[in-house]
């Protein structure tokens, strides 16, 4: 056993608070379609449903409505905001952070992170079109890496705030399997690039494959005034 001074081994992390699991799990049932834009829900239905008191629930509104995944309404309660309204937009920013995280990769990544990036681009090509869920879960990872490998807070923190909005299972369903496939080699390449430490071809690299996965998505999405064909 560990005197009282050295037990930093033992400790474990405390669990999750109410909030912070109700603002999961709704955000998963918003991103996965589960709720529909234009759902409304209620405090007290949401409660009820999640067997959590209000206070979870207000907690879990607020956040959401910050991430832009809800919005207040008339007369009270929140509604499921679309997405689609502001896909232009979203996918403008989407292109400047992660072209940014990109290059600062290719700038600042240690050995070990850039080894870790091209593994993650190996992994994501391997599942099968049809699976959504190992395809997000890898898409997440190799993304993440990236900003995380850029040593920049602030750009990391933009990327992972964003990145469920796009690479959700939901939305990786829409991609057709040719689709899928270039977007998937897309990741080879920003990988190598940033290997070469080139930061010009790694933000290229970055920027083309979210335009390729923004086409891809435009598709199915509900028309946007002003979106690119």
């Amino acid at each position: 056993m560990t005197e009282a001074g050295e037990t930093r081994g033992w400790q474990i992390e405390p669990p999750k608070r109410a909030g912070e699991l109700a603002y999961d799990r709704l955000r998963r049932a918003i991103l996965e379609g589960e709720v529909r834009p234009g759902e409304r829900l209620t405090e007290t239905g949401t409660a009820a449903l999640l067997g959590v008191s209000r206070t979870p629930v207000r907690e879990a509104f607020a956040r959401l409505a910050k991430d832009g995944l809800l919005q207040g309404v008339r007369g009270g309660g929140m509604e499921v905001a679309d997405p689609g309204q502001e896909l232009l937009e979203l996918y403008f920013l989407r292109e400047a952070v992660e072209g940014c995280a990109a290059r600062l990769a290719a700038m600042r990544a240690s050995e070990a992170e850039i080894e870790a990036i091209a593994a993650a681009a190996t992994a994501s090509r391997r599942p099968a079109p049809g699976a959504v869920e190992e395809r997000a879960r890898l898409n997440r990872d190799f993304h993440l890496l990236i900003a995380a490998a850029g040593q920049a807070p602030r750009v990391e923190q933009l990327v992972s705030e964003y990145r469920d909005l796009f690479s959700s299972a939901r939305t990786l369903r829409s991609y057709s399997p040719a689709e899928t496939r270039a977007l998937q080699r897309d990741h080879g390449r920003i990988a190598d690039a940033i290997a070469r430490r080139d930061p010009d071809a790694a933000e290229a690299a970055m920027r083309e494959h979210l335009r390729r996965a923004y086409a891809a998505v435009l598709k199915t999405a509900v028309p946007v005034e002003g979106s690119r064909s």
